[in-house]
């Protein structure tokens, strides 16, 4: 073996044996033990505190994980409710720390409602159609350009001029 090729072998790497694929897949799951890291299955069972679930890995094993912003917390709390939410965790490296990578609501979860509040300095929505409903007011926008706002009452107000332009303006 070259000088070269020792210095970037891993230590101990000449010593190692051959795999043996012979073995049935039971023994090598056992040999191996529980993995060092990657995705891991399981399910959210609740919140624990801001920015942190509880969940069960497939094995049992309860652990908390660090949830991400894009997770709705009150969304995820009301879900768990009705039931546990599947999930996929990472295991983090060196540290050991769990994190929530992603949930997969069930049919249980279909009618989970949350409130939620979107922050930001500018919120775009690019859509081919965009409709905004509460239970009695109503915003389409068709890909065709058409414009529909229905509700009880529609209030349009300008501090300065309120311009009312069309190729024909119909009132009542």
């Amino acid at each position: 073996m070259s000088k070269v090729a020792k210095r970037l072998s891993p230590v101990g790497a000449s010593k190692r044996r051959a795999p043996r694929f012979n073995r049935k897949p039971e023994v090598l799951a056992a040999i191996a033990g529980p993995p060092a890291s990657g995705v891991l299955e399981g399910r959210v069972v609740a919140m624990s505190e801001p920015g942190k679930v509880r969940g069960v890995l497939a094995g049992g094993e309860a652990i908390e994980a660090l949830c991400p912003a894009h997770v709705d917390p009150s969304w995820l709390q009301a879900a768990c409710e009705r039931g546990p939410v599947a999930a996929a965790f990472v295991l983090l490296q060196p540290s050991g720390r769990h994190i929530l990578w992603g949930i997969f609501p069930g049919a249980e979860h279909a009618d989970v409602r949350a409130d939620i509040v979107i922050r930001g300095r500018q919120i775009r929505v690019d859509a081919d159609a965009l409709q905004l409903s509460s239970r009695s007011a109503h915003l389409d926008l068709d890909a065709d350009g058409n414009v529909a706002v229905k509700g009880r009452d529609v209030i349009s107000h300008a501090r300065r001029v309120n311009r009312i332009k069309g190729g024909s303006i119909r009132l009542n």
